[in-house]
């Protein structure tokens, strides 16, 4: 099923006719709705879902109401109760191989006896009377409401499964309505007021025993435990209402006591310490630095200097070598001519005479690096101690140096930022009366949410006494059962049907446990995609009997909810819807408000990046004016066929323009209008 277009008049905030395209693109399933809070994001998904189902939709705010008042609360204030409101949805699906097209008509006006509604269904353009009167069986066989809340949901929703306290509630409603289980419950209910009816058949005709007395006592207390159930329901409902209104006061007196700095008061001791722990790393950086600079690191001001000394070290080697060798060739000569002189042959005289100035001559020549002066009369190792100075020493002390003054611009940095923070901290008295204001606030919120929480036990403990007395009759109703009625065609109906309610129970656990292997896996792969970490999750259980999701980790140990991040949790909790859906195998779009409201910056993108887009064919978001936007909008912009924003103009109608938060100048204008 792909949604192609809504229509909105005058429903709820939605002023006059309002309409949007909600046909995605090839590789493009995102329609993206931006609106601020109380903007009408939450009334859209209401009216999709109220366009599907009527009066057996989910809606955010009805409540107990009845549908009729409903509608009649639905029309927008400045519209005229007698012309009403009205919601027209048109989506395209395949029905027996063939794709058809579909628009859904439901209007409602203030008549004379009260609140009209007029509903009707077309089908390739043309009105289909049969498909309207059977509307309900044909959006149940496809898409059932038991089902709507895996494909359109919020994130109130997520917290909910995130914060674990309904997990086995949530996902045992949705798996009960995936395997059709919940018809199976429909189906033991049904018996069990079956078996009353005929009871009281038996009763009235006399036939009336000790057991059948026990079993009119468990029904006695069974209609008090029905009764104390529904007190418990609408006080819990009345304590909601003032709890959520206890917790927008909270937060506007945090918002208070934060714009005050009373965040940078509560955090005055860890500043100083922070402060203090900064101070001593600078001390110490220092200490390091004047180490370095009693070492080798001075002498890298002057390494062309020490480059020359090495050059004249050597040079002065080579005037001591020359030296040396200039005492041997002496040496020499004068041997070689007092050889030479030692005889009386003229001829050889005159030889002698010529070689004596040959060998002068060469020693001559051979003299010039000799007699140049020595400065530094060092030994030869010089040279080579010079080298390894300025090859390892130096810029391995240079490179120490470096780290140690980044480390203190680092640190000198944070301290001057913790110097501001401590300049803004205000004084205890002028803090006073807004953190009076905000304990006040925050023990009320949190006492109203201790009376909810009694309330829920309560409702918890008459649920198993409820459970113990159902298993009270039903065992009753077996036990003495062929004795007692052997030839009544009652008691044989009675047998039968206390049979069939044991298999049914029997068959809930086994039909859950059938299936579970293949939701497990699609809700863990679910997770795995989103978190995209392996190692912290190695696996995924539910039990069929109690509905408990539980986590294995990466050490093969049960890994409880609370050891997740919140993120990690908010994760989880859209990646078991995710894998529900998926289970379903229904080619349903998913629709989703505030998808970002309660995630940190960290969890966000991968929310973004590997959710919405694979999401379903057709994803349809919700979100205000933080949550998809800078970094988190170019992730998604590919993915994005279309646009909107819901528009709050100044007479207090919601319009839905073309655009988006910051994207678009003539839904600027509009919002400054």
């Amino acid at each position: 099923m792909t949604l192609d277009q809504i229509v909105i008049e005058n429903y709820g905030v939605y002023g006059g006719r309002q309409e949007a395209n909600l046909s995605p693109e090839p590789d493009r399933p995102i329609i993206r709705f931006g609106g601020m809070n109380g903007g009408g994001k939450t009334t859209l998904l209401d009216a999709i879902q109220l366009a599907f189902y009527g009066k057996k939709a989910r809606l955010s705010n009805r409540g107990r109401l009845p549908y009729l008042d409903y509608l009649h609360d639905c029309i927008h204030r400045a519209a005229d109760p007698g012309e009403g409101a009205g919601i027209t949805l048109r989506y395209r699906r395949f029905t027996d191989g063939e794709a058809h097209d579909y628009e859904l008509q439901r209007h409602w006006r203030q008549g004379i006896k009260g609140v009209e509604e007029n509903f009707r269904v077309l089908r390739d353009g043309e009105p289909d009377p049969l498909l309207t009167e059977h509307w309900d069986e044909s959006i149940a066989s496809f898409l059932p409401v038991r089902l709507a809340h895996l494909f359109f949901f919020d994130g109130e929703q997520i917290k909910d499964l995130a914060e674990g306290d309904h997990v086995a509630e949530i996902i045992g409603s949705a798996i009960e309505g995936l395997l059709g289980l919940d018809l199976v419950e429909r189906l033991s209910t049904d018996l069990k007021v079956f078996e009353r009816g005929i009871r009281d058949d038996q009763r009235k005709s006399g036939e009336e025993d000790e057991t059948a007395r026990m079993i009119r006592q468990g029904e006695g207390e069974m209609a008090e435990i029905d009764r104390s159930l529904e007190e418990i329901g609408n006080a819990e409902g009345a304590k909601v209402n003032e709890a959520n209104q206890l917790a927008k006061i909270l937060k506007e007196r945090e918002e208070q006591f934060e714009s005050v700095g009373g965040h940078l008061y509560l955090r005055q001791a860890d500043l100083e310490q922070r402060k203090t722990d900064l101070t001593r790393q600078r001390a110490q950086a220092e200490t390091e630095l004047r180490d370095l600079v009693a070492g080798p690191l001075p002498l890298a001001v002057v390494d062309e200097l020490l480059g020359e000394v090495a050059d004249q070290a050597r040079h002065e080697t080579q005037i001591r070598h020359a030296r040396v060798l200039l005492e041997a060739l002496e040496e020499r000569d004068r041997q070689v001519m007092n050889a030479l002189v030692g005889t009386d042959d003229a001829l050889a005289a005159a030889t002698a005479g010529r070689i004596d100035r040959f060998l002068a001559e060469d020693r001559r020549q051979r003299a010039g690096l000799a007699h140049e002066p020595m400065i530094l009369h060092a030994d030869d190792q010089l040279p080579a101690r010079i080298s390894h100075l300025r090859t390892a020493l130096i810029p391995d002390a240079r490179n120490q140096a470096k780290a140690i003054t980044d480390r203190l611009a680092a640190i000198d940095e944070q301290l001057s930022r913790l110097a501001g923070d401590l300049a803004r901290v205000p004084p205890r008295e002028h803090i006073a009366d807004c953190q009076r204001a905000l304990e006040r606030a925050r023990t009320s919120h949190e006492s109203k949410l201790a009376e909810i929480n009694a309330l829920r036990e309560r409702r918890e403990t008459l649920k198993r006494q409820q459970s113990m007395v159902n298993e009270r009759i039903g065992r009753l109703g077996l036990t003495d059962l062929d004795a007692r009625y052997a030839d009544d065609d009652r008691s044989r109906m009675l047998k039968h049907a206390a049979l069939v309610r044991d298999t049914l129970d029997r068959l809930r656990p086994r039909v859950v446990a059938r299936h579970a292997e293949r939701i497990e896996s699609l809700m863990y792969d679910s997770f795995l995609q989103l978190l995209h970490k392996p190692d912290l999750v190695r696996g995924l259980k539910v039990d069929p009997n109690t509905y408990a999701a539980t986590l294995t980790g990466s050490d093969g140990r049960t890994l409880p909810f609370d050891r997740l991040s919140a993120g990690e949790r908010q994760l989880l909790a859209t990646a078991m819807l995710w894998g529900l859906a998926r289970a379903s195998g229904r080619p349903i779009p998913t629709i989703i408000d505030t998808p970002l409201g309660r995630l940190d910056s960290s969890h966000r993108r991968n929310l973004v990046e590997r959710y919405f887009p694979h999401a379903s064919h057709q994803v349809i978001l919700l979100s205000t004016d933080e949550e998809i936007v800078g970094l988190y909008w170019e992730a998604i912009a590919p993915y994005v066929a279309r646009t909107y924003m819901l528009a709050t103009l100044t007479h207090g109608q919601t319009q839905i323009f073309p655009g988006y938060f910051h994207s678009d100048a003539r839904t600027r204008d509009h919002r400054r209008a």
